[in-house]
């Protein structure tokens, strides 16, 4: 039986207070992100989340040992980072912001190490307060709905015209609105251009708005802002980067973000995967449903 004195006056576990900031501490929440996270990992997992009971005993540091290791994958898939025993740790500091840590590597489809992860709380703040008034504009749902992967294209000037660049971006939540995220693997397709754009991202979500900051990492000397509105269903978001032609130009181009089916990963090996002409995917992605994932047979070279 549950000890509900514990719940009121014991220090909480890790766990307890990392769902509290995402506002998932209700049984419902939780098996509703549970079963996301779990999708993306294996959908054989997905409704095998804990039971109330079960999950209220997890909250009140009453398991005795580890959960079971089909709900550790799902957990350390939920908070990147994290290991399971870190998880049901006691947290000494009360209810209060906990940092995530940082995140050498997250398993997925591929052996490749994800986007590094901010690792100091204060490197967190001022993120934030570079953002100024953004940061005072509430969010409407979690950055955690639109981790994933996700198939993107934008255009871009050149000296033979507008050309255009596509890639398979990870988007990695790292809190309840901050998120990163890179376009590789597999290598992004750049037209007209020997080495492919490699692009990392810092963003924030505003309402329904994702709002950061880009930089090119295999030419550091180009970067910029972009500004993406979340549809609804949360499959697709559509908007504009700023970059330059010049260091006195400023350009303002179209960027269309259409979500990637986990489950068309399984057992492939990205950086094995070469991805389609980017004009052919560009017009995938104008002509894609609102609602419907893309599979890598439709974006992979060869399929």
């Amino acid at each position: 039986m549950i000890n509900e004195a514990n719940l009121l006056t014991a220090k909480p576990i890790v766990l307890k207070v990392l769902l509290q900031q995402r506002h998932l501490q209700t049984h419902t929440a939780f098996r509703r992100e549970y079963d996301r996270v779990a999708a993306g990992i294996d959908l054989a997992l997905k409704g095998g989340g804990p039971s109330k009971a079960q999950f209220y005993r997890w909250l009140a540091g009453e398991l005795a040992g580890l959960p079971y290791t089909d709900h550790c994958r799902v957990l350390e898939g939920m908070f990147p980072g994290w290991k399971v025993d870190q998880l049901f740790q006691l947290h000494d500091g009360g209810i209060e912001f906990i940092p995530e840590p940082p995140a050498p590597q997250i398993k997925t489809a591929t052996t490749l190490p994800t986007a590094p992860v901010v690792q100091e709380a204060d490197q967190v703040v001022a993120f934030y307060q570079s953002l100024g008034l953004l940061a005072s504009v509430p969010h409407s749902f979690s950055a955690d709905m639109l981790g994933g992967f996700w198939v993107t294209c934008y255009q871009f000037n050149s000296n033979r015209g507008i050309q255009c660049h596509a890639d398979i971006t990870q988007l990695i939540p790292q809190s309840d609105r901050r998120v990163t995220a890179k376009n590789y693997p597999p290598n992004p397709r750049t037209q007209g251009q020997a080495s492919s754009f490699r692009n990392e991202i810092e963003a924030l979500l505003a309402n329904r708005h994702l709002i950061g900051h880009w930089k090119n990492t295999s030419d550091t000397r180009y970067f910029g802002s972009v500004h993406l509105a979340v549809l609804p269903g949360e499959m697709v978001m559509d908007g504009y980067y700023t970059g330059f032609s010049s260091d006195i130009q400023v350009d303002a181009m179209r960027w269309k973000w259409v979500r990637f089916d986990p489950a068309s990963l399984s057992g492939v090996d990205l950086q094995e995967v070469t991805l389609n002409d980017p004009d052919i995917i560009h017009a995938l992605l104008e002509n894609s449903a609102n609602d419907v994932p893309l599979g890598l047979a439709a974006i992979a070279e060869g399929n």
